[in-house]
């Protein structure tokens, strides 16, 4: 997994937008709908949910890195790379795709599919097995940034999620059910905990925390 390149590609997508401002303008145009739905200081609402936008961002790379770390650690790569690979060349893809430069708006929709992705294979894994893969909590921001996104291609955003989930669910032989099974009776529960716990807190480390009010 090539970390530092998608690292790279947020430096300098946040270079970009310092004269672009497209992801501002986008937080700009949905915060008048999320204020009364999402805690935001009054005096600095808009500053605040962009700022959000940016550390979602940049958790990508870490993200990604723990999960690809705490694989190799536990030997459950065969679980989880496949999964790294598709986030990995989903968010690189706008360099291959576009001879136009990078903003941090073209990324916040690449960012929610990797989050999301990762959630939904942890989704995925509990209901087949009653135990998480990957302790790691991201509901939250994700809910924000669906918000940011829109309700329409949030939406949609998360059928090609759930789709591709199942679909490497179902296509690759080590997640059938047996292997799954071997796997939560073999595992080693003193390594489990002491691995993930290095990492286990990795999502709840954006400098904000913004949480949906009573009247979501």
């Amino acid at each position: 997994m090539d970390v530092q390149a998608i690292s790279n590609l947020i430096d300098c997508a946040r270079k970009h937008e310092e004269g672009s401002c497209h992801l501002q303008s986008l937080v700009c145009q949905q915060l008048e709908q999320l204020h009364h739905t999402i805690e935001l200081p009054e005096d600095m609402a808009s500053e605040t949910l962009l700022k959000f936008a940016d550390e979602y961002i940049d958790h990508v790379p870490n993200f990604l890195g723990a999960l690809d770390q705490a694989s190799q650690e536990l030997e459950i790569e065969s679980f989880i790379s496949p999964f790294l690979s598709i986030a990995e060349e989903n968010f690189l893809a706008p360099v291959l795709q576009s001879h136009n430069e990078v903003g941090l708006f073209d990324l916040l929709d690449k960012a929610y599919f990797a989050h999301r992705l990762i959630e939904e294979v942890n989704d995925s894994y509990l209901s087949k097995t009653g135990c998480t893969l990957i302790p790691m909590n991201m509901t939250w921001a994700n809910l924000i940034i669906h918000a940011i996104l829109g309700e329409e291609f949030g939406n949609e955003l998360d059928k090609i999620v759930e789709q591709t989930v199942k679909q490497m669910m179902r296509s690759q032989e080590v997640y059938n059910d047996r292997m799954f099974k071997d796997f939560v009776n073999n595992r080693n529960p003193e390594q489990w905990i002491s691995t993930w716990s290095k990492w286990n807190c990795l999502s709840s480390r954006m400098g904000i925390e913004l949480k949906f009010t009573s009247a979501a």
